[in-house]
């Protein structure tokens, strides 16, 4: 390294949804220097380099030609992740990537190979391990508290956004903001864009749980219904309706679902996400990103432990959210632990919590996701091959 502290760049650096969470994260990290700032809009990248008295750059080659810089933290579209991964690592940079990886398992492979023959880290930005909810979680079920994990239950409830952050966005969502998410080929989703940035997050999460188990089989249902068997049948039936629930299970027994709740936040009780862990001797209920009560109604506890006929809290929660209504911080706060422990594993030498072939691992169950909902079959993440894209 050039510095006692791992230089780093972030690239997409003036994005508006992921990237004012990385800029915190780096800035909050012990061993992290924000050397440098990277994004083709050269007017704002200047003036985010102003404000925070780092270098600026308006090239990917650049930066990897600037011999001080140690690690790049991709905060881009996934159409690029590729391309920007395998070049980092042949200029001998080590890389944090965000989710979704990239849109095949053969790209995904490739990144992966690249930082194993430089000898560079690659960790995938899969901010929902890291979340504090989840993590105290998984510390509950390697106790045993619960007893044998048998199936994971998680729900997308509609997230509810802060008027603060409603207004630093010009009343726009994310989507708008970040509009690749919903565009067919450049989020990698086809008929399914939302769904190609969302399931790594719902994937990793359940994964986490059931220790790190692969997923053998997935069925997933959409809103195509009988357009979809047409579609598959050959007559060509338009598309481009949401997956709204997922089953699968993993090699170790364990199953897992996942549902996607469509009414507004007044027609509900719970809002965001939300996990439950059934075990032989208890339950886990883990709130996540966004997750808690509706508005005008008490907050609850972040994890709470149901087991013998009484309720104990495991994690209170904490600062609340800084962009949605909820009382336990993840954007701010997950993707500093992630940010931190990446930057971290890479001074000390040691392997990342969640690698490339992790990230590869959750591509692969989002991309069978797809493969299921439009061929209306289960499908097993091992069966897709790797030059396939959904699009």
């Amino acid at each position: 390294m050039s510095s006692e502290r791992l230089n780093v760049a972030l690239i997409g650096a003036t994005g508006k949804v992921a990237a004012p969470a990385h800029l915190n994260g780096l800035a909050a990290a012990p061993n992290a220097n924000l050397y440098a700032v990277c994004d083709l809009d050269a007017d704002l990248v200047g003036e985010l380099a102003e404000s925070t008295g780092t270098k600026v750059f308006n090239s990917l080659e650049a930066v990897l030609a600037d011999p001080n810089v140690d690690a790049i933290d991709l905060v881009t579209p996934p159409f690029v992740h590729a391309d920007q991964t395998i070049a980092a690592a042949r200029a001998g940079k080590h890389v944090y990537c965000e989710k979704p990886m990239t849109h095949s398992l053969g790209e995904a492979s490739a990144m992966v190979a690249a930082h194993q023959e430089a000898g560079t880290t690659l960790m995938v930005g899969e901010s929902y391990v890291f979340h504090h909810p989840n993590v105290a979680a998984r510390a509950v079920i390697d106790s045993g508290d619960i007893g044998d994990v048998l199936h994971i239950r998680e729900t997308k409830g509609p997230w509810v956004m802060k008027p603060e952050e409603a207004q630093r966005l010009s009343g726009m969502s994310h989507e708008a903001n970040a509009p690749w998410r919903v565009d067919p080929k450049l989020s990698g989703g086809g008929d399914f864009p939302w769904i190609m940035d969302h399931a790594p997050h719902f994937f990793a999460t359940a994964r986490y749980f059931a220790a790190g188990a692969e997923v053998t089989s997935i069925t997933a249902h959409s809103q195509l219904g009988q357009t979809a068997i047409e579609r598959v049948s050959g007559t060509g039936a338009p598309t481009g309706q949401a997956i709204t629930s997922v089953a699968w299970s993993f090699a170790n027994g364990i199953d897992s679902a996942w549902n996607q709740v469509e009414s507004g936040g007044d027609a509900v009780g719970e809002v965001g996400f939300v996990t439950h862990v059934h075990g032989t001797k208890g339950t886990l209920t883990v709130y996540g990103e966004g997750g808690g009560a509706a508005s005008r109604l008490a907050q609850p506890a972040a994890v709470v432990l149901h087991r013998d006929g009484k309720s104990r809290v495991i994690d209170e929660g904490n600062s609340g959210d800084r962009v949605w209504l909820s009382n336990n911080n993840y954007y701010d706060a997950s993707h500093q632990a992630a940010i931190e422990h990446w930057v971290d594993s890479i001074i000390a030498g040691r392997a990342v919590r969640y690698s490339g072939e992790d990230g590869r691992s959750e591509l692969a169950a989002t991309l069978a996701t797809i493969k299921s909902a439009e061929e209306c079959r289960s499908v097993a993440p091992g069966d897709v091959p790797d030059d396939w894209t959904a699009y």
